[in-house]
C-alpha cells in the first residue's frame, strides 16, 4: 500500500468498519476523507461490492483512487457515465453520478448486494423532497442495499439543521422515533429548528425554517454514535493561518437596479431576510443585479493585487458575474479561467493543473461549482469573494480550495460588500447560521 495513514484516518476507518449502517464521516475539508473510507473498505475485505456515489468533477479522481488504492484486490473499477452504460459483469467498484445513480437507484441497489456505500459529498442529501435523497436514503433506495452505508462531508449542515433529517432517518430511525416523538421530517423541524407561518403575495401559508434550537442536544445524539468529526487544523498542526475580512465597495448599476434597491430598503430587515430564506423569486433576481453592479468595483480591487504579483481565485455565483468578470480581466490583459456548471470535466482538469503551475493570475470560479474535489492549494493563497453563499458551510467548502493540507502561506480571504441593505441581509443570515454550525461541529470535536 503507498499511502501512510495518519491518526485521525485510521481512527476514522475503524470508525466505519467498527459495525453494520449508516455512518456519517463528518472530517472537515481537506483531511483526507476519501483514503479513510478506502482503507475502511480494504479493511472489510475484497469479497464485497463498492458503490461510490460522488459529484460529477470528482468521478476521476475516485476511480483513480479506488484503484490505486485497492490494488492488493486487483479491482474493476467502473465509471458509469450515462443512465445507459452498461456494468461490466466482473466489476466490483462502481463510481457514479448523484444524477445517474438517481436514475439507477434500483439497479444499483440490487447489484450492491450488502456491500459498501460510499456518499461523497453527502450534503447533497440534504432535501427530504429531492428525487436524489429518496432514491439513496429512502425506503427501499440504494442504501437498503448495503451493508455499510458511509456518508462523507465536512459539512453536515449547510443551512439549518434539518439538513441531517435524512441522515438521520436512514441511521437511526428508533432514536427519532424516541428523540422526536415521530420518524416525520415535521417531527424532527420541531424538535431541532425554528419555525414561522409565512406567507408571500397570494399564495398559500407555509412554514419557513428560519433559525435553530436545541442544537447541542442533537449534536451530542449524532456523534455519540453515528458520525465522526475531526476539522484540519486539529490534526495538522502546521496549517498556516486563515483571515478574513470585509471590504466596502461602490455600486455600479443601472437606473433600474437603483430604483430596485430603493424598494429593498424600504423593507425591514426581517421581511428581507424572510424572503431571501424562502427563495422569492423577485428578491433572487435583484441579488443577480446586486452581483452585477459591484463588478467594476470588484476588478479594480482583483487588478491591485494582481499588479503586485499575487494570483487570485475569485467567487462568484451568478454565471452573467463570472461572464462580467472574465470580459474585465480579459480587458486588462490578465491570463484568466473561469469555471462553473457549464464547465467540462476535461476542461476543469486543464484548468486546475495550469493554475497550480501558476500560469493563470485571475481563475473565476462559480462557488457551488467549486465546492468540491478541486486541490488548488499549490497555485495561490488569495481568495476575494464577489457574491458569497449565505451558507457559511458552502463558504467553508469555496474556502478550502486554497486552505487545505499542502498550503505552505497564509490563506487571506476577502469578502466585498455594499452598504445595502440586501447586503447586510445576507451577512446576517450566514453569521446566524456560523454560530450554529460551529456548535455543532465543536461537539463532533470533542466527542472525536
Amino acid at each position: 500500500m503507498a499511502y501512510e495513514l495518519f491518526p485521525h484516518q485510521i481512527k476514522g476507518a475503524a470508525f466505519l468498519t467498527a459495525e453494520k449502517g449508516t455512518k456519517g464521516l463528518f472530517f472537515g475539508m481537506g483531511t483526507g476523507k476519501t483514503v479513510t473510507s478506502l482503507e475502511a473498505s480494504r479493511q472489510l475485505g475484497a469479497g464485497k461490492r463498492i458503490l461510490i456515489i460522488a459529484p460529477p468533477i470528482a468521478l476521476p479522481m475516485w476511480q483513480n483512487e479506488s484503484t490505486a488504492y485497492l490494488i492488493d484486490s486487483d479491482p474493476v473499477c467502473q465509471i458509469l457515465k450515462s443512465g445507459a452504460t452498461k456494468i461490466v459483469p466482473a466489476t466490483n467498484v462502481i463510481v457514479v453520478s448523484y444524477a445517474i445513480a438517481t436514475k439507477r437507484a434500483a439497479e444499483l441497489r440490487d447489484w450492491l448486494q450488502g456491500g459498501i456505500l460510499i456518499c461523497d459529498e453527502s450534503h447533497a442529501l440534504k432535501s427530504v423532497k429531492a428525487k436524489r435523497t429518496k432514491a439513496i436514503l429512502g425506503r427501499g433506495g440504494i442504501a437498503s442495499g448495503s451493508d455499510y452505508a458511509w456518508m462523507l462531508t465536512g459539512t453536515p449542515i449547510t443551512r439549518w439543521n434539518d439538513d441531517l433529517y435524512p441522515f438521520v432517518a436512514r441511521a437511526d430511525i428508533d432514536g427519532l422515533k424516541k428523540v422526536c416523538g415521530g420518524t416525520s421530517n415535521e417531527r424532527f423541524q420541531l424538535k431541532f429548528t425554528v419555525r414561522q407561518r409565512k406567507q408571500f403575495g397570494r399564495g398559500p401559508a407555509h412554514y419557513v425554517v428560519v433559525g435553530n434550537q436545541n442544537t447541542e442536544a442533537l449534536g451530542d445524539w449524532i456523534y455519540s454514535k453515528h458520525a465522526l468529526r475531526v476539522d484540519l487544523e486539529e490534526v495538522f498542526k502546521s496549517m498556516p493561518p486563515l483571515t478574513k475580512s470585509r471590504y466596502v465597495i461602490d455600486l455600479d448599476g443601472s437606473p433600474e437596479f437603483n430604483a430596485m434597491m430603493r424598494d429593498v430598503n424600504k423593507l425591514s430587515m426581517s421581511d428581507i431576510k424572510a424572503k431571501l430564506e424562502a427563495k422569492e423569486p423577485a428578491l433572487a433576481s435583484i441579488r443577480r443585479e446586486l452581483g452585477l453592479a459591484k463588478v467594476k468595483a470588484a476588478a479594480v480591487e482583483i487588478a491591485e493585487r494582481v499588479e503586485s504579483g499575487q494570483r487570485i481565485l475569485v467567487g462568484a455565483w451568478h454565471t452573467d458575474v463570472i461572464d462580467a468578470l472574465q470580459d474585465e480581466m480579459k480587458r486588462r490583459k490578465y491570463t484568466v479561467a473561469t469555471l462553473d456548471g457549464r464547465t467540462s470535466s476535461t476542461r476543469k482538469e486543464a484548468m486546475t493543473e495550469a493554475w497550480n503551475k501558476g500560469e493563470i493570475q485571475v481563475f473565476v470560479g462559480q462557488i457551488a461549482a467549486m465546492g468540491v474535489s478541486l486541490n488548488l492549494q499549490q497555485g495561490g493563497n488569495q481568495i476575494i469573494v464577489v457574491e458569497p453563499d449565505w451558507s457559511p458551510s458552502i463558504m467553508a467548502q469555496f474556502e478550502a480550495r486554497l486552505w487545505r493540507f499542502g498550503q505552505k502561506k497564509h490563506v487571506h480571504v476577502d469578502y466585498l460588500t455594499s452598504n445595502s441593505k440586501l447586503d447586510e441581509a445576507l451577512s446576517n443570515i450566514s453569521q446566524a447560521k456560523e454560530r450554529e454550525h460551529a456548535k455543532f461541529n465543536e461537539i463532533g470535536r470533542k466527542a472525536g
